[in-house]
């Protein structure tokens, strides 16, 4: 049983780097300069039983991959959701058995079973906190596991749990994939867009409890369309989406607030924001619209108003494609606010 992991990132070299260490075959395609760097040099992860070192197999195309590795029973691809049309090519040419998507973000699975059939897609999240310190060394700063579900009933998880679970992750599978995602996709956004368009830390932005109270609109609202599609927040590993949910509706705001305070200041394990970072890095394209923006589109889809979302991403994007310009929201939320509540 082959598996190619797809995408070099973070998440791409951690799952390379824990199934190698715990026997399981596979191969790192991706594009950056992590795969050249391993290789000449074994990946070092940073675990919480301390460093471990992973002798990574890695291939930077296709055609770099050994003939065991073509058609493989799997491919994981972990590449930004803004690159997942960018990959359709790369796994066609693979031609896995299964594609399993551990991407943030909606809409991913969508594209993938466009692609190849629902009956060959899985989904995925993960829910550990990982840093690149370098090319070849990565650290876990927050353990948390993985969740799988098949996007068609009669798809067994059984074979992809045994080998993750092999190395050494907590493993839990569910019936709908939705919730997986959608789930996610809430705890990922509290604190994200805010900290990218104003360039602050969260902390700061959740010592405002006006930026609290932005974000706790756009978790109801997020809340709101979940309910339309059917689709129920679960509690996965370390991202508690259905007791936020209960407490949204049934705790007093200054409860509320206080959580939030403590669950999204903490809960990143000292990572900026992700949709910070892309921007820092000024890349061309953003998660963002993969989390308020999908967010917005389905809800509109459906007749639904959710304009706190909406603006969040329209101003988001805006500056990701250079049509606002950052350094007017930078350090000013009243800026922010306005435009949102006054849109």
């Amino acid at each position: 049983m082959s598996i190619v992991i797809v995408g070099g990132g973070a998440i791409g070299l951690q799952m390379a780097g824990r199934l190698t260490l715990g026997g399981v075959p596979c191969m790192l395609l991706g594009r950056g300069a992590g795969t050249r760097a391993l290789a000449t040099s074994p990946l070092t992860l940073t675990l919480s039983d301390g460093p471990h070192t992973a002798h990574v197999r890695a291939a930077a195309s296709l055609e770099e991959l050994p003939v065991s590795y073509r058609r493989p029973a799997l491919a994981i691809l972990c590449v930004k959701s803004y690159d997942t049309r960018g990959a359709l090519a790369t796994l066609r040419a693979l031609e896995p058995e299964y594609v399993l998507s551990l991407q943030n973000g909606l809409g991913n699975e969508e594209q993938l079973v466009a692609e190849f059939g629902a009956q060959r897609v899985l989904a995925g999240v993960i829910t550990t906190s990982v840093e690149m310190r370098s090319d070849t060394w990565i650290v876990i700063t927050k353990t948390g596991g993985i969740a799988l579900a098949p996007l068609e009933h009669s798809t067994t998880l059984n074979p992809w749990v045994a080998a993750l679970r092999e190395a050494g992750f907590p493993v839990r599978c569910y019936a709908d994939y939705r919730a997986l995602k959608w789930s996610k996709a809430l705890i990922n956004m509290f604190g994200n867009a805010q900290a990218a368009i104003l360039d602050l830390p969260v902390h700061q932005i959740y010592a405002d409890p006006r930026l609290v109270d932005l974000d706790l609109r756009a978790a109801r609202e997020t809340l709101g369309v979940m309910r339309d599609l059917g689709v129920r927040p679960l509690d996965l590993y370390a991202y508690p989406a259905a007791t936020l949910a209960t407490l949204e509706r049934f705790a007093p705001e200054a409860v509320l607030r206080a959580i939030l305070r403590r669950m999204v200041g903490q809960g990143r394990g000292g990572k900026e924001p992700s949709l910070l970072r892309d921007l820092r890095a000024a890349m061309p394209a953003s998660e963002g619209e993969h989390l308020y923006g999908a967010v917005a589109s389905t809800a509109a889809a459906r007749g639904i108003i959710t304009p706190v979302n909406a603006a969040l991403w329209r101003i988001l994007g805006g500056i990701v494609r250079g049509e606002l310009a950052w350094d007017d929201y930078r350090g000013q939320p009243e800026r922010l606010l306005a435009e949102v509540w006054g849109q």
